[in-house]
């Protein structure tokens, strides 16, 4: 790959038109979202070249076009008749003979198919992450996308603004004047955005929206159920049983993104029903504790949320054991 400062003077076009920045564009890594990430950095104004050139990828594809002699050769008459110009130098034309008049359409055609797009074409993106993989994605309209681990991402180019889901992403959405809702669709319904940041779970069989900032409406796929717009802060679970929402500390449940859990004068109760919310967790705990004033702080890798469990253990003397998804509490016995 070029160095930064080799894109420097590079225009929208010619962004389109290098190997990789299509890669970037057309199948992200991460090394590739650093490297453009580092040039955006280090040259802001380009900005808008980039983001043109995305669009240009994103929305259009190229088809090679078959070529035939008859057509080459009505293109050719078509335009001795109609260009004056041509008219006026048709011996000279004449002179170079059929196989450059023939190269001379086939040229034409090229750059019809260039500058024409072909957009009846639409590109079908999908992007699928594996286990302890996240990826970052970055939309033509400046829309930032994390996908969770074990979770696709899918849209196409004729339908920018709407994406499908299954799994876990957080985004966060720019809102244009005069453009279309951003939708995020998932089995159990779909989700409509203006402008905002929100995390989207629909893992374990039911969809979990968690609004950060702004606003979003969900609505069922069950047109029984009513639509929900939902505040910040809120979170929205959808399951076979109905509908429901409950406030929540919207930044816990969007620190995965950046793999990072962290606490701050959190109760306990709170700590455990998130890890339920976010790792299907169900706790047992002994009767004989009293854990309903505790409060914990500290952090943990969002991959390794049993080390929470550890921490929580150590602070508070406490004996936990887990099967499966049922974590069991109690007080630890002294030796």
């Amino acid at each position: 790959m070029k160095t930064t400062a080799a894109y420097s003077a590079y225009t929208a076009w010619d962004l389109a038109l290098d190997d990789d920045f299509i890669r970037w564009v057309k199948t992200p890594e991460a090394g590739d979202n650093a490297f453009w990430e580092q040039f955006l950095a280090v040259y802001p104004h380009k900005a808008a070249a980039v983001q043109q050139a995305r669009a240009l990828l994103l929305h259009y594809t190229f088809a090679p076009a078959q070529v035939d002699a008859a057509v080459v050769e009505n293109i050719w008459q078509q335009l001795q008749q109609t260009q004056t110009g041509l008219q006026q130098r048709r011996p000279i034309l004449r002179r170079l003979g059929r196989q450059w008049r023939y190269a001379a359409a086939v040229l034409i055609l090229v750059m019809a198919g260039v500058f024409g797009y072909r957009y009846l074409q639409p590109v079908n993106t999908s992007i699928v992450t594996a286990a302890g993989e996240m990826r970052r994605i970055t939309f033509a309209n400046g829309t930032q996308v994390v996908l969770n681990q074990l979770s696709r991402l899918q849209y196409s180019s004729r339908h920018p603004y709407t994406v499908q889901l299954e799994g876990e992403a957080w985004f966060s959405v720019q809102k244009r004047a005069g453009a279309p809702a951003f939708t995020v669709q998932c089995s159990r319904g779909n989700i409509q955005v203006l402008g905002t940041a929100f995390n989207v779970n629909t893992q374990q069989r039911h969809l979990k929206v968690v609004l950060e900032q702004g606003a979003v409406q969900v609505i069922p796929a069950n047109p029984a159920w009513p639509a929900k717009k939902m505040q910040p802060g809120e979170m929205v679970v959808m399951d076979a049983q109905g509908m429901r929402s409950k406030q929540v500390q919207a930044a816990w449940y969007t620190a995965w993104r950046n793999n990072r859990l962290a606490f701050t004068d959190a109760p306990l109760a709170d700590i455990f029903t998130f890890l339920t919310d976010t790792y299907g967790w169900h706790f047992t705990i002994d009767r004989q504790l009293t854990l309903s004033n505790k409060r914990f702080n500290g952090t943990a890798p969002a991959n390794a949320p049993e080390l929470l469990l550890e921490k929580i253990s150590t602070v508070y003397q406490l004996h936990t054991e887990r099967r499966a998804d049922t974590v069991f509490i109690s007080k630890k016995s002294r030796p």
